[in-house]
């Protein structure tokens, strides 16, 4: 493709190959991920979204229970640092394991007739590597010598493969093959070649050390990858590592792979037959992908015609460019639907694209906020499909949790620790391998036991925007009330006040005399949580009340609930606003450790939660703890940036949401886009496409904000199709101060 016949919108695009991870382009079905590096010797790194270490086995502690009360005494005491320690040796299960990469496949020059390898030591010249969000598809292109060379790969979710295609004007020859740190053995096939592995049955996590980090066995779960030629003009020749293609001016390919499941991870089915040209299969691709991705457009200005990487540079020099907002807008929309759909594993911390064995964090599902973080665009920028893993996830963890709930802590009801896996554990984590105590120290992020009750949030959001009365009868009014339960009886009662205890503000600890410690009782975010599960089940019990969806047995049950419920929510521990003005993280006004936190929790009500949005005194007190945390260095991860700009959006303060999002391309980005803790975590996209949605439009209780945080430097622009409630969509419109809007309903589900 010449550089003059490219349209610029929508595409992020290189003038040079991948150097690093950091700057491969990814494309993902869901199930089936590759990162694209543009290489004359080309490496795509493969994923599937099941390719994870361990076994089903039961990590839940089953003498917590027994320590919980002396804990809490130690807590009611004030030996806030004891109780910690108490935690750590008794409270808590084994950490969680590691998704882990497939391999690589490699396409390589082959050597020609005599067997010699090709030499050619001119450079590449017009290079380009696109990746197209409108289309889905990523391409690669390039002249050396008097040859040109075009390359294209997709990930059809339709078809459940990877599509690539080489073309070149001169005859080419290229050998294909697979590498895997997963143990692998390879087969050749008449058409291709087939790599059989296993993952390991345990994988500790990166942040601790250990004398054998990888456990290797027969129970991992087992997988197959295919790589099939389903056209070419050339020769197809097999070879012991893979295959070659010989004197072909073009090839078309498929790649597949299936693997065990969570039940039978040694069972593997046979990967169907490819019947579709490649060319039927990119159509049912594109067909697909732009049934979501078009639904929603953005405009913010003309696009520079410029590399992507050269654009972040400019803007981190302090270039203006509204339109790379709009890219990375849609870039999150594209990686949500590349790595969330029916029938596939929810989006981790790296979405599906993963090149490392002991990758940051397990890669795993961390849930006292990045796994939510993930998913709160999705309804609002028209994805809601994409909410189907996450719905999933939370099934299977509002099933295994109802175990950990009674052996842990003797609750009804379910739970969930702040960190879950492919495995769905639910206890707190904290634990090695084969041990028996919890890690020194992990009661600083460890226990956390609300992530359950925070991930139903989306359960009666999802009702607002659908009205769908059969979801919320028949999917999320019974996982609310197993929430709702865990929450009743997960509460104590202290001097005439109901709170959460232990308790814990997300990884973050404060001083006291009795030392450093991040475990005390009621802290804001518990109770944030608390009122709000409180809130959303008696909504969705009168919502189904009011169509008469509920049999007698319901009905009776749901109003003993919230009987329950009542009689502790009038005796809730209050927020606490010191005497600074400054809402509190913690019951009392500890003397915080580090005050520019990464972690927001105690703004939980703010955003994602809506109650402080509903009372002006905590509102004003949330914002100076926001100003607080910032003036002393907060927000210096990606993902708390992003998560401070929504913040920000809330509080209607579009320049403030504005820098925040300069801030985040600016110092928290990779060169694709992708954005860094550091290191790369996918959570800090998705949060920056929602506060970009909530300086667009926001609704609360019926009332619908029309531009609520729109800084002055988009002076003009466009967006169309972001979900109100009631099954609605908006197309917004603005020049200067003059707004013009349309609001498009669409069919109601009764």
């Amino acid at each position: 493709m010449k550089e003059s016949d490219m349209n610029y919108k929508n595409k992020i695009w290189f003038d040079a190959p991948a150097s690093c991870w950091e700057q491969v382009h990814p494309i993902g079905n869901g199930n089936l991920g590759a990162m694209i590096w543009g290489t004359e010797e080309e490496k795509l790194g493969l994923n599937l979204d099941t390719l994870w270490s361990g076994v089903a086995r039961d990590t839940n502690n089953y003498h917590a229970k027994e320590y919980l009360k002396p804990v809490r005494q130690e807590i009611f005491a004030a030996n806030y640092a004891k109780a910690a320690e108490m935690i750590e040796q008794h409270l808590l299960g084994e950490f969680g394991e590691n998704y882990l990469p497939m391999g690589n496949l490699r396409i390589c020059p082959a050597e020609d007739d005599n067997g010699q390898k090709v030499k050619n030591e001119e450079r590449l010249q017009d290079y380009q590597r696109v990746l197209d969000l409108d289309a889905g598809v990523v391409t690669v292109s390039y002249k050396k010598g008097d040859a040109s060379y075009e390359r294209e790969y997709f990930a059809s979710y339709p078809d459940h493969l990877i599509g690539i295609r080489y073309t070149s004007s001169h005859k080419m020859n290229l050998m294909f093959s697979f590498e895997s740190e997963l143990f692998h053995v390879t087969e050749q096939l008449p058409d291709g070649v087939r790599m059989r592995g296993q993952c390991p049955e345990h994988v500790e996590p990166s942040y601790l050390e250990s004398d054998e980090p990888v456990i290797w066995g027969t129970q991992g779960i087992r997988f197959v990858t295919e790589l099939h030629v389903i056209r070419t003009d050339g020769t197809v020749v097999s070879d012991k590592k893979g295959f070659g293609i010989y004197h072909a001016s073009y090839c078309e390919l498929s790649l597949q792979s299936v693997s065990g499941s969570r039940k039978n991870p040694l069972k593997v089915k046979n990967i169907a037959k490819v019947k579709k040209s490649y060319r039927e299969l990119k159509a049912a691709h594109k067909k697909d992908y732009r049934t979501l991705f078009r639904r929603v457009k953005v405009e913010l200005g003309k696009t520079k015609e410029i590399p992507t990487d050269q654009r972040l540079k400019l803007l981190k020099e302090g270039k203006e460019d509204p339109d790379l907002y709009a890219l990375f807008f849609q870039y999150g929309r594209y990686l949500l639907i590349a790595s969330s759909r029916e029938g596939t594993e929810a989006a981790n911390l790296q979405g599906i694209w993963n090149w490392e064995m002991r990758a940051p964090w397990s890669s795993n599902y961390t849930t006292n906020i990045n796994v939510e973080m993930n998913y709160w665009p999705a309804q609002i920028c028209n994805l809601s499909e994409c909410m189907e893993p996450y719905f999933s996830l939370l099934k299977d963890l509002a099933q295994n949790g109802a175990k950990t709930a009674q052996v842990h802590f003797g609750c009804r009801g379910f739970c969930v620790g702040h960190n879950t896996d492919f495995w769905r554990i639910t206890n707190p984590v904290g634990v090695s391998y084969g041990k028996s105590e919890g890690v020194k120290g992990s009661s600083l992020y460890a226990f956390f036991v609300l992530s359950g009750q925070w991930m139903c949030q989306e359960l009666w959001k999802a009702y607002e925007y659908k009205k769908d009365l059969e979801f919320l009868k028949e999917f999320a009014y019974p996982i609310l009330k197993e929430a709702v339960l865990f929450t009743i009886d997960w509460l104590v009662e202290y001097k005439g006040r109901y709170m959460t205890c232990p308790s814990a503000s997300p990884e973050n600890q404060f001083r006291t005399e009795s030392g450093i410690s991040s475990i005390s009782m009621g802290c804001t975010m518990d109770m944030s949580i608390v009122r709000e599960i409180f809130t959303n089940f008696e909504k969705a019990y009168l919502e189904l009340k009011k169509y008469k969806c509920l049999s007698d047995t319901m009905s009776k049950d749901g109003e003993k609930i919230l009987a329950e419920i009542e009689e502790r929510r009038e005796k809730l521990l209050p927020y606490q606003i010191g005497a600074d003005g400054r809402l509190m993280e913690w019951i009392y006004p500890f003397e915080e450790t580090e005050p520019g936190h990464r972690h927001i929790s105690h703004a939980y009500g703010l955003f994602p939660g809506e109650e402080f949005r509903r009372d002006g005194k905590l509102k004003e007190a949330c914002k100076k703890s926001i100003e607080y945390r910032l003036s002393h260095g907060g927000g210096h991860t990606g993902w708390s940036c992003a998560w401070i700009a929504n913040l920000f959006a809330v509080l209607g303060d579009g320049e403030q949401v504005y820098f925040y999002m300069k801030t985040l391309l600016t110092r928290s980005i990779c060169d694709n886009m992708w954005t860094s803790h550091p290191p790369f975590q996918i959570d800090a996209n998705f949060a920056g496409t929602m506060a970009m949605a909530q300086m667009f439009v926001q609704e609360l209780d019926g009332d619908v904000k029309i531009l609520p945080a729109i800084p002055k430097e988009w002076k003009e622009g466009s967006v169309s199709g972001l979900c109100l409630h009631g099954n609605k969509t908006i197309d917004i419109e603005w020049k200067d101060q003059n707004i013009t809007y349309k609001i498009r309903h669409t069919r109601l589900k009764s």
